[in-house]
């Protein structure tokens, strides 16, 4: 007498788990990827010190920065207040609305304060009511957090 053992046996379902890792190495890939970009649109600016909000929101769409010298940047590029207005009013119209466009100001704490205002001026001017303006926090010790 032949006992069959097949039909009780449980088949068990193997699975590849190929394709998983080839998506999570991409993804891994586009997120090193994308902190290089962001990291270089930031010029290295000594930020006025000021407690502010901690945004753990993630990066701005159009980050500006506002040397000591003068200089207004922008994705690496030295640009006049008129030609940064331009690509502001660019922004915008892709966007939608200026409620929509998401900014970001870095301005150096040597430069001169009629920089900040002029752009702010053009920034109202073109129906631009909200913008972030960068800071560091205070590096002072004794204090609650």
């Amino acid at each position: 007498m032949r006992l069959s053992r097949s039909a009780s046996r449980e088949h068990v379902a193997l699975i590849d788990l190929t394709p998983m890792i080839d998506v999570v190495f991409l993804l891994i890939v586009f997120f090193m990827t994308t902190a290089q970009f962001a990291s270089m649109s930031k010029e290295r600016l000594e930020l006025p010190e000021q407690q502010g909000e901690e945004s753990a929101a993630a990066e701005a769409g159009t980050v500006v920065n506002i040397r000591a010298t003068g200089e207004y940047v922008v994705s690496g590029d030295s640009l006049t207040l008129e030609t940064l207005l331009r690509r502001v009013a660019a922004d915008i119209a892709r966007a939608g609305s200026p409620e929509d466009l998401d900014l970001l100001v870095r301005a150096d704490r040597g430069a001169d304060a009629a920089l900040l205002n002029d752009l702010a001026e053009g920034l109202a001017a073109r129906g631009v009511s909200s913008w972030r303006l960068a800071t560091e926090r205070p590096s002072g010790g004794g204090g609650a957090p």
